[in-house]
C-alpha cells in the first residue's frame, strides 16, 4: 500500500492472512528502522503484525498508517491500531485518544483518515533517530492527518489531530567514525590493518609469480578454454583448425568423387569392349530418355536430368563408335 506522497510503502497481508507488515522508504530503496521513543535505541526492521485486520490506510500527510477491525467482517476485537511511517505502534495517548474497549466486541463499523487536499501537507522524508536519553525528548510523534473512527454504540466519530515533533539535533560538529578516537584508541580500519600486518609475521610461503598460492598454473579458471597449459589452444586457434580439417576432408572426397568416376568409365569401356550389342542396347535407351527430356520445360528439369541432356554428344559418339547397326 503506497502512501498518499508515494514515498513510503507498507507491504503485509491481511484478510485470511496473518497480518505481518513491513515498512520501506522508496527514495531509500531498503525497510525503515524502528526507534524507542523513550530511549531512541534502534528495534530493527522487522516490522509489526496487524491480526484480524479488516481495513487499512495511510494518512493524508503519510506520517500514519492506520489498521482496523471491523464489523460485520469481525465480530470479535474491534479497534483501530495506528502505527507512524516506519512501522512503530502509536501508544501515545496524545495521538490515540479514542478507547477501542468501546468498541469490544462488535460495535465498530468502519475507521478511515479524513480526507485532505492533495498540497495540504508536504512530502517530508523521514524523521531523524532521536536522541539516546532516559527522556522523551525527540520522540515526539510526528505530525499526521486527521483520522475518524465510526461506533455503533456511542454513534459519534472519533478524531485526533496529531501535533508536530520537535526534533533538537545534537550539539557540535559532525565527527565520522574514523576519527573518533579515545584514550588512545584505534578506529576499526586501523584496528584491522594492525591485525593483518601481525598476522602475516612469519609467513615464508609466497605466490608464484603471476598465481596464486594452490593453483595450478596448467589450468585456467572453470569454464575459460586454457591458453597457457601444455598442448592448449586458444578459441581462434580451435576455429581456424575445425576449418583446416573441414578443407581437407572436402578436399578428400572430391577425389574420392574423381577416382569413382575413373573407375566407372573403366568399366563402361571395358564392358562395351566385351558385349557391343548390350551396350549399343543400354545407349539407345539412354538417348530415348533424353529426347523424352527435351519436350519438357527446361525449368522444371532437376539437376541429374540436365547432367543427362549434357551428355547427348557424348553418348551418340560412342554408339557410332560401336558400329552396332
Amino acid at each position: 500500500v503506497w502512501s498518499d506522497h508515494g514515498r513510503f510503502l507498507t507491504v503485509g497481508g491481511f484478510g485470511n492472512l496473518a497480518g505481518g507488515m513491513d515498512f520501506y522508504d522508496r527514495n531509500k530503496m531498503k525497510p525503515m528502522a524502528q526507534y524507542d521513543p523513550l530511549t531512541g535505541n534502534d528495534l530493527g526492521t522487522k516490522g509489526n503484525t496487524a491480526s484480524c485486520a479488516v481495513g487499512y490506510g495511510w494518512s493524508p500527510d503519510s506520517r500514519y498508517f492506520m489498521v482496523s477491525t471491523t464489523s460485520p467482517r469481525m465480530n470479535v476485537e474491534n479497534g483501530v491500531t495506528l502505527y507512524k511511517y516506519n512501522g512503530l505502534e502509536v501508544r501515545d495517548e496524545n495521538v490515540v485518544s479514542w478507547d477501542n474497549k468501546k468498541f469490544l466486541p462488535n460495535l465498530l463499523l468502519a475507521a478511515e483518515f479524513v480526507p485532505a487536499k492533495q498540497d495540504v501537507y508536504p512530502d517530508r522524508p523521514q524523521s531523524p533517530p532521536p536522541k539516546r536519553s532516559g527522556g522523551e525528548g525527540g520522540a515526539g510523534a510526528d505530525d499526521g492527518g486527521a483520522t475518524s473512527s465510526t461506533s455503533t454504540g456511542g454513534g459519534n466519530a472519533i478524531k485526533t489531530a496529531a501535533a508536530p515533533a520537535t526534533y533538537v539535533p545534537p550539539a557540535g560538529r559532525y565527527v565520522p567514525p574514523s576519527a573518533r578516537k579515545s584514550g588512545g584508541g584505534m578506529s576499526l580500519a586501523d584496528r584491522m590493518r594492525k591485525e593483518r600486518e601481525g598476522s602475516s609475521v612469519g609467513v615464508t610461503k609466497v605466490a608464484p609469480r603471476g598465481g596464486v598460492i594452490g593453483a595450478n598454473p596448467k589450468k585456467g579458471p572453470v569454464g575459460m578454454t586454457n591458453v597457457d597449459g601444455a598442448g592448449g589452444k586458444s578459441k581462434s586457434a580451435l576455429r581456424k583448425e575445425r576449418q583446416r580439417l573441414a578443407k581437407k576432408k572436402a578436399e578428400e572426397e572430391a577425389k574420392a568423387e574423381a577416382e569413382r568416376a575413373a573407375v566407372e568409365e573403366k568399366e563402361r569401356i571395358a564392358a562395351a569392349a566385351a558385349d557391343p550389342m548390350k551396350r549399343a542396347k543400354k545407349l539407345r535407351k539412354m538417348l530415348k530418355q533424353i529426347d523424352e527430356l527435351k519436350t519438357k520445360d527446361s525449368s522444371t528439369l532437376n539437376e541429374d536430368q540436365k547432367k543427362k541432356l549434357a551428355s547427348e554428344d557424348e553418348l551418340r559418339k560412342e554408339l557410332e563408335s560401336l558400329s552396332v547397326s
